[in-house]
């Protein structure tokens, strides 16, 4: 959408087809040859065109500036939040766009630096699933045999000063993964690279399960129990991986049901409500009374 709005790139050619337009993941799979590669020569302007880096740019003053109203602070003061995705799942697709790795990437280190003079009291990181690209010696660990096509590759993507900390997805659903030994593999590569080659934090940004059965309840449970004793074990042994986040827990205030959707009357709520107690637990064990003294600014970020 940027980039049809931008005074700078081609106009459109063809028309957005409407499965994309219908919402919920990407899906280029029932689309004829000549309209996949339009459309994913296209979607790499983003990346490129100035006019749309322009109109992103636009839309991050427009957030880190915009006011609170319920406490009066410009989010860029706001220590309610822990930090910025610059941008979720990033896609540039080196099967077709050769050099579409490097176009991401210059993007990365552009934008994280801009997010960066505008809010420098905040965390910056990607927003990417992890994946790595096909020249990279972590290629074998990717989850799917497209992935190393997206233009990611988790090792570069957060070397930048300007990014402070990497993420992962896992979704064992969407990439037919569904075996535990995969969830925790995937976990302990990035762990390993996040310690050994990034020096820097790595959380668990997004995970989830979908229940479409009593069964499926089940099988959530187990994907959030595996991810909650790695997170824990990891903190527990100052290692990289920090926290998690799941998808997607869902209230009376704003619903939006679906497949992914937690309840607080869930099972798997109550997973989640004992694993932040446990991580509770270990902040306190290895803060002390320093962690203790701060706990009102306890997401307190930068200077």
């Amino acid at each position: 959408q940027m980039i049809d709005w931008s005074e700078t790139a081609p106009e459109r050619e063809i028309p957005i087809p409407g499965s994309l337009l219908a919402g919920g993941d990407y899906n280029q799979d029932n689309l004829e040859q000549d309209v996949k590669n339009y459309i994913v020569e296209r979607h790499s302007l983003f990346y490129t065109d100035e006019g749309t880096r322009e109109i992103y740019r636009d839309y991050v003053r427009t957030l880190v500036n915009r006011v609170n109203v319920f406490n009066g602070r410009t989010y860029r003061d706001d220590p309610a939040i822990l930090a910025w995705n610059l941008i979720n799942e990033p896609r540039c697709e080196t099967w077709l766009i050769k050099d579409c790795e490097r176009k991401l990437q210059d993007w990365i280190e552009s934008e994280s630096a801009f997010v960066k003079s505008l809010d420098p009291n905040h965390l910056v990181t990607v927003g990417e699933e992890g994946f790595w690209s096909a020249d990279s010696p972590n290629e074998y660990a990717n989850p799917t045999w497209w992935a190393k096509a997206m233009g990611q590759n988790f090792r570069l993507n957060h070397m930048p000063d300007s990014i402070d900390f990497a993420t992962i997805h896992i979704w064992p659903d969407t990439w037919s993964r569904p075996e535990a030994s995969f969830q925790k593999s995937w976990i302990l590569e990035h762990m390993e690279e996040a310690e050994e080659i990034l020096g820097k934090p790595l959380l668990l940004e997004e995970f989830g399960k979908a229940v479409r059965s009593a069964e499926d309840t089940e099988k959530r449970n187990d994907v959030f129990s595996a991810a909650h004793e790695l997170v824990e074990d990891s903190v527990r042994e100052n290692r990289a991986l920090k926290g998690s986040l799941f998808w997607n827990w869902e209230t009376d205030l704003i619903r939006s049901p679906g497949a992914y959707e937690v309840n607080a009357g869930d099972p798997t709520f109550q997973l989640i409500e004992e694993h932040t107690k446990r991580m509770e637990e270990l902040r306190k064990q290895k803060c002390a009374f320093k962690c203790e003294a701060s706990k009102p600014q306890v997401f307190q970020l930068g200077p």
